[in-house]
């Protein structure tokens, strides 16, 4: 991936949709008290008050987690039980996270089989998983996996975001050495000032997991 590349996706995307991600940034405020304890998650006011509504409103899912049988108290009683391995990638990011340790790919994919019930499809568990870690997990749909080659289950995802990680290292580290910084640099510089300030400095400022997303999107959805 080029930086100019990730930039404009990303920059057209804010331009586009900057008022709907109040919605985004009101979901990860609502499940901040929970992300770090699993334990406390409640099937009311945490899985079906903000991440059934998100999936709706702001995923635009509605067909999708209206369906009768849907069964929201499994799904919070298996992420609970799941708290260990959300626990072994909580604090940690996608620059600095190692896809090829045995134990990581192990609590992605408890983490995603966790999430993975009757009528809760692959876009939907990756929506459901960056709520609950927004710095490791990056959402997708269809589209971008056909774009990158990768199949819509646990061992697909952990593929898609190993090549996540090397794709927008790839960018950043371009970027690095034309400003003589570091990719640290680069990566904080980019989530600060790449998100759009229309909606004020509380929700101006995204993880690097959500800008690639954005690039994603717009260039699997729309032609750079």
């Amino acid at each position: 991936m080029r930086y100019v590349e990730l930039v404009e996706g990303v920059r057209n995307f804010e331009d586009s949709f900057w008022f709907v991600e109040y919605l985004y940034f009101k979901a990860l405020e609502l499940l901040g008290d929970v992300r770090a304890d699993l334990s406390r998650l409640e099937a009311g006011g945490h899985v079906e008050g903000v991440i059934k509504m998100f999936l709706i409103h702001w995923g635009g899912m509605r067909r999708t987690v209206g369906r009768e049988g849907l069964d929201w108290e499994q799904l919070t009683r298996r992420l609970r039980e799941a708290k260990d391995a959300f626990q072994k990638l909580y604090g940690k990011s996608l620059l600095d996270i190692d896809f090829d340790d045995v134990e990581v790919r192990d609590a992605i994919m408890r983490t995603y089989e966790a999430v993975n019930i009757k009528y809760i499809g692959a876009t939907a568990i990756s929506k459901i998983l960056h709520l609950l870690n927004p710095e490791v997990y990056v959402m997708w749909d269809e589209k971008i996996r056909r774009k990158y080659r990768v199949r819509g289950n646990a061992k697909g995802y952990i593929d898609f975001l190993k090549q996540m990680k090397r794709e927008v290292e790839e960018a950043l580290e371009e970027r690095a050495r034309e400003k003589g910084c570091s990719v640290k640099e680069v990566a904080e510089e980019i989530c600060r000032e790449l998100p759009s300030k229309k909606l004020g400095k509380e929700y101006s400022k995204k993880t690097l997991a959500r800008i690639i997303d954005e690039y994603n999107w717009w260039s699997t959805h729309h032609e750079l």
